[in-house]
């Protein structure tokens, strides 16, 4: 009898362990069952679109993971990882890399940094860091875009893609336009919750 108390104490403490073991490998199969879209280029290296898989805000902190998927409308969707407020869900839908509207809520599109293999989500925001300030209105209108905040003494500027626009490509358009000595989409990998 002994022998079995050792034996389901050892069990219990590497239970843990092969749990923990278990998430990282189960999360590497479920990223290599993802459908691949558009590659860009961003702050923290190479992105690529994964058009199976959107976000959604929770529209406040008592809203489940669950609920916040289940108010825009996906029905049967995966929820993937939580962001912050941010819930990334796995959808039998395909979405272009563009901010789409469900009700009330917007569905923002996804990424997986090529090096890290972390999820991202696109904000809608352009970084652009025009050869000059100047022709900052001159790219809004160029692109479609909206100038939201300008700061001349860092010569940055940050545009808001308009719904439905593809923010892969707008943001490689930008990256190829003569005025523009840097561009990339604004992608959030990372969220610290204060303790």
């Amino acid at each position: 009898m002994h022998k079995h108390i050792v034996g389901l104490c050892l069990l219990l403490i590497a239970a843990p362990g092969l749990a923990q073991d278990q998430g990282p490998s189960a999360r590497a199969a479920m990223l290599k069952t993802l459908e691949r879209g558009k590659e860009m280029k961003g702050s923290g290296g190479q992105y690529q679109h994964l058009p199976q898989v959107g976000a959604v805000a929770r529209a406040n902190a008592a809203e489940t993971p669950d609920e916040a998927v289940a108010r825009i409308g996906e029905s049967g969707a995966q929820v993937v990882e939580t962001k912050g407020r941010l819930v990334l869900f796995r959808s039998t839908k395909v979405r272009p890399a563009a901010l789409v509207s469900a009700g009330s809520a917007s569905v923002y599109p996804t990424v997986v940094n090529a090096r890290s293999g972390t999820l991202g989500v696109l904000t809608g925001m352009l970084i652009v860091k025009p050869r000059s300030m100047a022709d900052a209105d001159a790219i809004a209108k160029t692109f479609g875009l909206e100038k939201a905040k300008a700061y001349p003494q860092l010569q940055t500027v940050f545009y808001k893609a308009k719904p439905g626009a593809d923010i892969a490509d707008v943001s490689a358009a930008l990256q190829a336009d003569a005025r523009v000595e840097n561009a990339y989409p604004e992608i959030i990998e990372q969220v610290r919750v204060p303790k």
